[in-house]
C-alpha cells in the first residue's frame, strides 16, 4: 500500500489507543484528542507534504464538535475527505455532515473492518479523482428529474434535515402520506438511505425547487 496518512480526532482515550493500533499497520496515523488541537497541527507545515490523508472526527466532543471542526476546516481550505464517527447521532446531524462534504458516517460500536473499509473507500475516491476530467455540475445546473410536484416538495423538506412528522404538518398531510411519497421518491430516484437523500437533494436543489414551486 502507497504511504497515505490517517488523522483520529476523538476525546476518547480508548478509542483513539484501538484505532491507532489499528490503523497503523498500514497507514500513518496522528491522534488529537480535541479540535482544537488538531485544528493547529494541521495548521502546521508537517501536514503540507501531499500525502494523501482522510480524517476520522468523532461527533459529540466538546468545546468544539465534529460539525463545528468540519467547517474549521473548510474555512481554512483543507479538503481532507471526512469519516464522521458518532455513539448517538440524529438525522439532523447525519444530513449536516453529509452536505459539509462528509464521506461516511459510522455509529459506534463499530468493528476494526468497518473503519478499514471506509477509509479505503476515501482513499480510492480521492485517487481517481486525480485522474476524473468530467466537470461536476454546479448547484445552479437544472436537470429533468422524473418525480411530480408533491414528491419534489417532500424530498425538498427531508433533505433539508426535517423530520416525516415536521414534513406532514408543513404540507398538511398525515404522516403515512409522507411515508408513502417517501417510498415512491426512493423507488424512482433509488434513494435508498436517508444520506442517499440527503447527497442527492445537495446536488440537486434548484431543480427539486423548481419542480417543488411552493408559490
Amino acid at each position: 500500500m502507497s504511504l497515505s496518512r490517517v488523522i483520529i480526532v476523538d476525546d476518547e482515550q480508548d478509542i483513539r489507543e484501538a484505532l491507532y493500533t489499528w490503523l497503523s499497520k498500514n497507514y500513518v496515523v496522528d491522534c488529537f484528542e480535541s479540535a482544537e488541537s488538531a485544528i493547529d497541527a494541521i495548521k502546521t507545515a508537517t501536514f503540507n507534504d501531499g500525502i494523501p490523508t482522510c480524517i476520522l472526527i468523532d461527533l459529540n466532543m466538546p468545546y468544539i464538535n465534529g460539525i463545528e471542526l468540519q467547517s474549521n476546516l473548510m474555512e481554512l481550505n483543507v479538503r481532507y475527505p471526512i469519516i464522521f464517527m458518532s455513539g448517538s447521532a440524529m438525522q439532523t446531524d447525519i444530513i449536516q455532515a453529509w452536505q459539509g462534504g462528509a464521506m461516511d458516517f459510522i455509529l459506534k460500536p463499530f468493528s476494526p473492518s468497518q473503519i478499514s473499509e471506509s477509509i479505503e473507500k476515501a482513499f480510492d475516491r480521492l485517487e481517481k479523482s486525480r485522474y476524473l476530467t468530467t466537470t461536476v455540475p454546479s448547484e445552479n445546473t437544472l436537470i429533468d428529474i422524473p418525480i411530480t410536484r408533491r414528491e419534489a416538495q417532500v424530498l425538498l423538506l427531508l433533505g433539508k434535515g426535517l423530520q416525516q412528522t415536521e414534513v406532514a404538518n408543513l404540507l398538511d398531510i398525515s404522516l403515512r402520506t409522507v411515508k408513502m411519497y417517501r417510498t415512491f421518491i426512493k423507488n424512482k430516484l433509488n434513494l435508498n438511505t436517508q444520506m442517499d437523500l440527503a447527497r442527492y437533494y445537495d446536488k440537486n436543489c434548484k431543480s427539486i425547487e423548481l419542480i417543488a414551486n411552493f408559490k
